[in-house]
């Protein structure tokens, strides 16, 4: 049954209109009478009303201004309006401002009423349905959101495809730049969430887990400092924790810095290691994945950062010494297979941070990030991790030594070397691109590079062919045409002279 309310200052009116037929034959029940506007607008603020039939002319506030009020607060509540002969020229106006029809009060019958209502009973309940369809849509669409984010974060999607190409199904947000997850765990309630989603300053991606446990996914857009989001991350969990602590329990476990839809899996588990230590220090606090205090993982901790510290400052020798004293540590340390995966990525997030902190990060280096992250679920052997990572400094210095001070005429044929290598380039087609000659070309490369244009265009191409070397579908002969190398036979050759093994060799290692 819906509701109804008259609004008419004339008893005479209100009884005639109210009794002239059974509204609750229409569907309709009529909840209260007003004697004006004024008095129209005091019952709604405590009364649920579907249709109002309101006179035009009354004393305090006439038909015309309770009209406009009422649609103002809530437009969907239906009005018609009720005209004598000497005010139907309001009536136009009553229409513009919203009122659905009108009725002659003087010539009112009781099927123009039957009718009216009919109409109006089909048009609200219309309305209602739509309401409620997309209301099921948005409930549904929260409930595949969250889903998505359980599947993303317990590493139920093995690919980046796979990811993104769920994720663009629902139009679920996809962060841009750092991100970290938050992992609440306490009694949560409405109001503690609206408080806590409010006191983040934007709208976060929130996963419930279950009753007792909450994702919260921030994202650093426009930040690339990995120790200000560190300290933006606690600095929001205190502000959380001072503001719910009267309402609620809450313990919190925060990550470290992630960037992509394959760092989730991790993320998560670094934010529940965390948590895990509140069963020495006690719930109602705030833990940190980089503060775990397990002398085991912080000694592998200290290594790493000085890892990327050497990647940051560009001291490529350094590079090659930490990350042997790195995986020794691991060797030496026997972590869990699990402690293992997060130390790993760990490092693999903060060698990708120290690369964006000095200005280059290419799409090939994006590239062999994701290849590491995933023989990092497959977990080979620390020897083979090694190898990926050895692979990847060298990728990492090459493209630093675009950014020191080489003359731009080097910088550009450095650029032409990294997007024409699979094909057939020579120092002449070189040269002629740069608008140089081909001797002042190669003079120069030599003295800014320390190479000559040959050794550094084969060592970019070997480079990239061990990348493909990894899949064990690409045949050699694939891999020669695909990086550059005319024959087969040569590639190999430039293989060994290089890498000092065979291509074989290094598919077995790998």
């Amino acid at each position: 049954m819906l509701n109804a309310m008259i609004v008419e200052d004339n008893a005479i009116y209100r009884y005639a209109i109210k009794s002239i037929i059974r509204w609750e034959d229409y569907g309709f029940h009529i909840v209260n009478e007003a004697l004006n506007g004024v008095h129209a607008l005091d019952i709604l603020q405590h009364q649920h009303v579907d249709l109002i039939l309101t006179d035009i002319s009354m004393p305090e506030m006439n038909g015309i201004d309770l009209i406009q009020k009422v649609k103002q607060q809530d437009d969907s509540i239906k009005i018609v309006a009720l005209s004598s002969f000497d005010d139907f020229r309001y009536v136009k106006e009553a229409l513009k401002l919203g009122a659905e029809d009108y009725l002659l009060k003087h010539d009112l019958e009781p099927e123009s009423l039957q009718q009216l209502l009919g109409q109006m009973k089909t048009k609200i309940e219309d309305e209602l349905h739509l309401k409620r369809q997309a209301a099921i849509r948005n409930e549904n669409l929260q409930e595949m959101w969250y889903l998505l984010g359980r599947k993303l974060i317990f590493g139920e999607l093995k690919t980046v495809d796979e990811m993104e190409d769920q994720a663009r199904a629902i139009r679920f947000p996809i962060p841009t730049g750092p991100i970290a997850i938050m992992l609440f765990e306490g009694e949560f309630n409405a109001n503690s969430t609206r408080a806590l989603l409010s006191e983040l300053g934007e709208v976060p991606i929130r996963i419930p887990i279950s009753d007792h446990r909450t994702v919260i996914m921030r994202h650093f857009p426009n930040e690339t400092s990995e120790l200000i989001c560190r300290e933006e991350l606690l600095r929001h969990a205190a502000v959380l924790m001072e503001n719910t602590g009267k309402i609620s329990t809450l313990t919190i476990g925060i990550s470290s810095i992630g960037h992509v839809l394959t760092d989730w899996r991790i993320l998560y588990r670094q934010a529940e290691k965390a948590l895990e230590q509140s069963i020495y220090d006690g719930v109602g606090q705030v833990y940190s994945y980089w503060a775990k205090p397990s002398s085991e993982i912080q000694g592998v901790e200290v290594s790493m950062k000085a890892y990327a510290s050497a990647i940051q400052s560009g001291q490529f020798e350094a590079v090659d010494k930490q990350t042997e004293l790195f995986f020794d540590l691991l060797l030496t340390r026997r972590l869990s297979l699990d402690e293992l995966k997060v130390v790993i990525h760990e490092a693999t997030i903060l060698t990708k941070a120290a690369a964006i902190g000095r200005g280059k990060f290419s799409a090939s280096a994006e590239s062999t990030y994701r290849q590491i992250n995933r023989a990092i679920e497959a977990f080979p052997t620390i020897q083979q991790l090694k190898q990926l990572f050895q692979t990847w400094q060298k990728e990492l210095s090459y493209e630093a030594m675009g950014n020191t001070p080489f003359r731009k005429e080097i910088q550009a044929a450095i650029a032409y070397i990294e997007e024409h290598y699979a094909e057939d380039i020579t120092v002449s087609k070189l040269a002629e691109s740069l608008h140089l000659s081909s001797n002042y070309v190669s003079n120069l490369f030599k003295s800014e590079t320390g190479l000559r244009f040959v050794e550094y265009l084969n060592r970019y191409r070997i480079r990239r062919a061990k990348l493909l070397l990894q899949d064990p579908s690409w045949k050699v002969y694939e891999v020669a045409e695909k990086t550059g190398f005319q024959e087969a036979s040569y590639f190999c050759k430039v293989f060994k002279e290089l890498e000092g093994k065979t291509v074989k060799e290094f598919r077995c290692e790998s």
